[in-house]
């Protein structure tokens, strides 16, 4: 479940606007841009075994198509991106006094048919773009300023200096669709939801986004289609590759090396995997690994993961913002009703948290695994590489 603001869940309540926007490293594709009469499929998973179960390296799922107008996708890589959905949550009015508005964190610009034709927070900005900016957007620091395809502006937005900037087909195309748009994305504030604000004409509409995580699209196999479908997976797939030995590790993690404790070793197969993590503390990071288990010369490191997050008592996935955390059930002082769901039974929310973590081995001994306190709740796990001989 992720936080968002009272006025999101009012929008979404009352069945307010909802825009979804795929945003990669140099293209963003928004409703016009998406087949949405086929939706767009998102799967949050929390356990994909029928029973409760930990130990698992979950990988979240979304899927959608996207049109191909005029084929300026044809050469497209795609690659990661972030995937959000926002809600129009405020709208304002203006007294127009200009051809195009833009307003992002801190300044304001506005374009004008005549000389100036921008200008930054009223003031002409040094450096003017040759003729009538027709959109704007503000992504990054970055001020694009469209005038036609072959003349695209750019400023800094935090300084206002020009600022050399280039954008593919299908981004010049979408600038030249914005027409008469001012479009800024960002947050507001430090942690803040994301927002979107949308100017045209004498009407400004904000949205509040809502991530749904970071994932990989992969360039389907096909030169030229009118649309492309994806399913794409988020960044748990950066761990499907052989398991790396110490040297490896030590190229992204300086200094790792055997023996180490499991949460070093956590950090390292995440550095290696090129993903943040939010904390390397928890039950049984401290334990140690006093050399490089057998079990890893045949094993990936999705698969080392779930043996660092079954030692943990928990699974492992990748948040909403892309970092990997080892999460178990736990109580989010949400309260969930039949008014929010259409199928609802409380017991399906409920199971008993773990207080000991028994790792049984194949020649049938047991060893208590400690980090865990009282003696309540136990739980029994097979083979663990990361965790014979503990006592």
């Amino acid at each position: 479940m992720y936080s968002a603001s009272a006025a999101f869940h009012e929008a979404v309540a009352n069945g307010a606007h909802q825009i979804a926007l795929l945003i990669f490293e140099d293209a963003v594709f928004t409703n016009d841009d998406i087949d949405v009469s086929r939706g767009i499929e998102f799967n949050d998973y929390f356990n994909t075994d029928e029973d409760l179960s930990i130990g698992l390296a979950l990988s979240n799922e979304i899927s959608f198509s996207i049109f191909n107008d005029n084929g300026d996708l044809n050469e497209y890589a795609f690659g990661d991106f972030t995937a959000t959905i926002g809600a129009q949550v405020d709208e304002e009015v203006y007294q127009v006094g200009w051809s195009v508005m833009c307003r992002s964190k801190n300044h304001t610009y506005t374009g004008y048919t005549s000389y100036p034709y921008l200008r930054r927070d009223g003031t002409a900005v040094s450096s003017q773009p040759s003729g009538a900016v027709k959109s704007i957007l503000v992504y990054d620091d970055i001020v694009y300023c469209y005038v036609d395809a072959s003349h695209i502006y750019g400023y800094k937005d935090s300084t206002g200096a020009a600022q050399t900037v280039t954008l593919n087909a299908f981004m010049r195309n979408q600038m030249k669709k914005w027409t008469g748009k001012g479009i800024w994305y960002g947050q507001l504030s430090s942690g803040a939801n994301y927002t979107l604000r949308v100017s045209k004409g004498t009407t400004e509409r904000i949205y509040e986004f809502v991530p749904l995580g970071r994932f990989n699209a992969e360039r389907p196999n096909v030169p030229s289609v009118i649309e492309i479908d994806f399913h794409c997976y988020d960044l748990m797939q950066r761990f499907e590759k052989d398991m790396r030995n110490a040297a490896d590790l030590a190229s992204t993690h300086p200094g790792f090396a055997y023996p180490c404790t499991i949460g070093t070793l956590f950090e390292a197969i995440c550095d290696n995997a090129r993903l943040p993590y939010r904390t390397s503390t928890f039950i049984n990071s401290t334990a140690v690994v006093h050399a490089e288990p057998e079990d890893f010369t045949k094993a990936t490191m999705r698969d080392v993961l779930g043996w660092i997050a079954e030692a943990a008592a928990s699974n492992a996935r990748i948040d909403r913002d892309g970092y990997v955390i080892l999460d178990w059930v736990h109580s989010t002082n949400q309260t969930l009703d039949e008014n929010n769901y259409i199928e609802f039974n409380p017991y399906w929310y409920e199971t008993t948290g773990i207080s000991q973590l028994h790792n049984r081995s194949s020649n049938g001994d047991y060893d208590y695994v400690r980090g865990l306190e009282g003696n309540a709740e136990g739980y029994l796990i097979q083979d663990n590489p990361l965790l014979k001989g503990v006592q």
